[in-house]
């Protein structure tokens, strides 16, 4: 029947079945109407329409009450008529409910896995307090927010995403429904992580804003810790805030206060050493929460073995340092090198109780300790006192092989070392049976053309290593225009030579930085005793080479005369290291390093000088290896690309070996987590690398099984932290939190009080709109239907009363 009455009437269908109010209304468009209005039109039409119908059924002569009858019959279709111009229609008035929404933002950075949170302040991370207080308590707040909202859930760290949407369920809905729609996002919740690298609260929450823009936004509900990384520029930030009038309520979550925490941020130590050195340790140590005075020690041991490091007197490495407030402290540590291979060097500082991130208190670091064993070819071209007592010591020194050659001895003369020799090499065969060849005060006519080139190849070519020590007669100045003068660290076009007399006044070198950080003058464990050593009680020396000057960006001065100056106007040269092609390079300025000796004894002369060798003597053991494995950096931030090297040495086996090579990634049980390939590089094939994210923090060991025979797998640590930039300042930034919550005139909600307090704080934001729909009627078929059957009746009528 509904359906036949939407038909007549000339309706959609289920108009009818429609919830709402309907009514009937008028819409005319007259000409004219906005100034008279539609009532003069209507009044003049029924005038006329009445004045029409008397005029016309007054002339007629049949009966009054025929005329009559006919005359309302004429006047209701002229009605009908004057109605249908009115355009009437069918309303039908209906509301609509624009909901009320809220958004609730969880911070998932890295500062939320800060055990700062919870009811005894260190039970639970910041993101898991966030959680809880969403979910416990038979997720209490998020029911009592969903009566009124409709619920957004967002995850935030430099930007905001979606995690879920709750509808609003009024109490008098079903209760089973608004617990479902709950239980729905709590699994979504548990497996956040906090993992952000950065934090950008106000961003977040403007993009939030602008997401929601045009929509019943009740207020932003922010569970943060308010610390932004990089800081925001506040004032800016927040005034884009205040074109949105939504107001804000952070609930802070962890404490006020710096957590307490030890991290060794960074490790200083040379690459490479040979077995017994005392190799220097300088490790960063960043402590924040303790209070000044507190002291915790910092040890060293070796990853593969898990045993503490030894110092010289065979007792473990422990630094005890006292902490002065939050920051960085640098502390030094000596340990004996004593087996050969690559070490990796665990630093430790010792657990405290309560740490931040208790992963953090170790960093590990690799070198490679080399076979203690150098070959030596000692030149000189007179038995001066420097030549008897050099010569002496390394021919005592049991890591040493020394071959000495004096120029100026006569024919019979049986060469003295370890290695007795007649002649200097003619071919790089007989070259290559040493490491490092020291020239002391030669003269350069002794050596042929081809001898001299062939100690600059030595050099370059094979990384092999060359010192000259300086004397009054022929070095370095009678090198200058041969090969020798390029493998020099110092210019030496300036230098003059001779005798220069009885020398009284005596002076003490004067380190620069790198050479106070070297091993050549660490003559005592304690620094500060090797420093007061070398200020007051070192013998001084007399002569030195004057006029050399440091080669800018080959050679580095180790030490200084303390007052005269070069020609380049800096301090003159000592000491001078350098590098040429593959190989290291010396030049000593001074001839009395022997009174060191004579005067104080063996152990200043021997460190002084064997350390100095195995400087020189690091490329051609280096260039032994028939290849190298390293990694870019040893410490990468989560999301950097890590890079594995592998640069192959021996052209044999670069032949042998095919395009790529697996390395195996393994975590600190080891355990593989990964397998990633060493692809050949293009453009240079003795190079393989490979690249991958870091995409997990921890510690880890790259292993690159044996390539060739004869070789060991070799072992790479890397470990990969999270962003520090995050856990500098940890502690709650309450400044922002209430800025954000005065600039939106919302407020600042504790986390105790949150579930209670916060629903009534937020009130709904729904609004009721109307909505009118409406159907014409002036073309239903209704309409004809009516004014087909008045007009016929009264034409039935007028032919029954004969007024045809």
């Amino acid at each position: 029947m509904q359906r036949l009455l939407e038909i007549i009437l000339g309706l959609e269908k289920g108009f009818l079945s429609q919830e709402g109010e309907f009514g009937l209304q008028f819409n005319p468009q007259w000409p004219g109407q906005a100034v008279v209005g539609a009532g003069v039109w209507n009044v003049l039409l029924v005038g006329l329409a009445v004045a029409l119908v008397v005029y016309v059924y007054r002339r007629e002569g049949h009966s009054r009450g025929a005329r009559v009858a006919l005359g309302i019959l004429r006047l209701a279709l002229l009605g009908f008529v004057i109605a249908m111009l009115n355009r009437p229609v069918v309303t039908l008035s209906q509301s609509r409910t624009e909901p009320s929404v809220v958004a609730v933002l969880v911070d998932d950075s890295i500062s939320m896995r800060v055990r700062d949170a919870g009811a005894d302040q260190g039970s639970l991370s910041r993101l898991e307090a966030a959680v809880r207080l969403l979910k416990e308590e038979d997720q209490k707040l998020l029911k009592e927010l969903a009566r009124q909202h409709v619920v957004r859930l967002y995850r935030f760290d430099r930007t905001a995403g979606p995690i879920g949407t709750i509808a609003a369920l009024p109490k008098d809905k079903d209760p089973t429904a608004l617990e479902q729609a709950v239980a729905g996002v709590v699994p979504v919740l548990e497996k956040l992580q906090p993992a952000g690298p950065n934090t950008q609260v106000v961003g977040a929450v403007r993009a939030v804003l602008e997401e929601l823009q045009g929509q019943r936004l009740a207020g932003v509900v922010l569970l943060t810790d308010g610390r932004s990384t990089p800081q925001e520029p506040l004032a800016e930030t927040l005034a884009t805030l205040r074109t949105f009038p939504v107001k804000i309520f952070p609930i802070p979550i962890g404490s006020d206060k710096a957590p307490t925490n030890v991290s060794i941020d960074s490790i200083v130590v040379q690459d490479t050493a040979f077995k017994g050195d005392i190799v220097n340790l300088k490790a960063t140590v960043r402590t924040t929460g303790f209070t000044p005075g507190h002291r915790l020690a910092v040890t060293l041991r070796d990853k593969k073995t898990g045993l503490a490091l030894k110092r010289s007197n065979g007792q473990p490495v422990e630094e005890q340092i006292t902490i002065s407030g939050d920051g960085t402290q640098e502390v030094e540590l000596q340990f004996k090198a004593d087996q050969v291979g690559p070490l990796d060097v665990v630093v430790e500082a010792a657990r405290q109780t309560g740490e931040l991130d208790d992963e953090d208190n170790t960093r590990t670091t690799q070198l490679a300790v080399l076979d203690a064993q150098i070959a030596v070819l000692y030149v000189d071209g007179y038995p001066r006192w420097e030549y008897r007592y050099l010569m002496r010591e390394m021919i005592r020194e049991k890591s040493v092989d020394i071959s000495c050659l004096l120029l100026s001895a006569d024919e019979g003369f049986v060469q003295e070392g370890d290695r007795p020799i007649t002649k200097f090499p003619d071919s790089m065969q007989e070259m290559l049976a040493y490491d490092v060849v020291i020239w002391g005060d030669v003269d350069p006519r002794r050596f042929t053309d081809s001898q001299l080139q062939l100690v600059q190849d030595f050099v370059s070519k094979k990384g092999g290593g060359f010192g000259m020590i300086a004397g009054p007669r022929w070095s370095p100045q009678a090198f200058r225009n041969t090969p020798i003068e390029s493998v020099l660290p110092v210019n030496i076009t300036q230098v003059t030579g001779g005798e220069e007399g009885t020398i009284t006044v005596g002076f003490r070198p004067a380190l620069t930085t790198v050479g106070a950080a070297s091993s050549i003058f660490r003559f005592f464990e304690d620094r500060a005793r090797t420093e007061r050593f070398l200020r007051e009680e070192l013998q001084p020396i007399f002569w030195f080479c004057r006029g050399a000057t440091v080669k800018p960006g080959v050679g580095e001065a180790y030490a200084e005369h303390p007052t005269e100056l070069g020609p380049d106007g800096r301090r003159a040269p000592l000491l001078v290291f350098g590098r040429f092609g593959a190989g290291r390079t010396m030049f000593s300025a001074i001839d009395d390093s022997w009174r060191w000796r004579f005067y104080t004894g063996e152990a200043i002369f021997d460190t002084y000088w064997v350390q100095q060798l195995r400087h020189l003597a690091r490329g051609r053991k280096l260039g032994q290896r028939r290849f190298t494995f390293v990694s870019a950096r040893p410490v990468y931030e989560l999301g950097e690309q890590i890079r594995l090297n592998m640069r192959v040495l021996d052209p044999e086996l670069l032949e042998q070996l095919p395009e790529q090579i697996g390395v195996e990634v393994l975590d600190d049980s080891e355990q593989v987590v990964r397998r990633e390939n060493l692809l050949r590089q293009e453009g240079q094939k003795d190079l393989y690398a490979a690249i991958w994210a870091a995409d997990a923090p921890g510690k880890f060991t790259a292993r690159l099984a044996p390539i060739a025979g004869g070789s060991e797998a070799q072992n790479l640590p890397i470990e990969v932290i999270v962003p520090r930039l995050e856990l500098t300042n940890p502690q709650v930034d309450r400044t922002l939190l209430t800025r954000l919550a005065s600039e939106s005139l919302g407020q600042v909600v504790e986390y105790a009080a949150a579930r209670g307090s916060l629903p009534a704080m937020i009130p709904s934001a729904a609004k009721i709109i109307p909505v009118e729909s409406s159907e014409l009627l002036w073309n239903a078929p209704l309409a004809l239907i009516l004014f087909v059957s008045l007009i016929t009746i009264e034409w039935i009528l007028r032919k029954a009363f004969g007024m045809l």
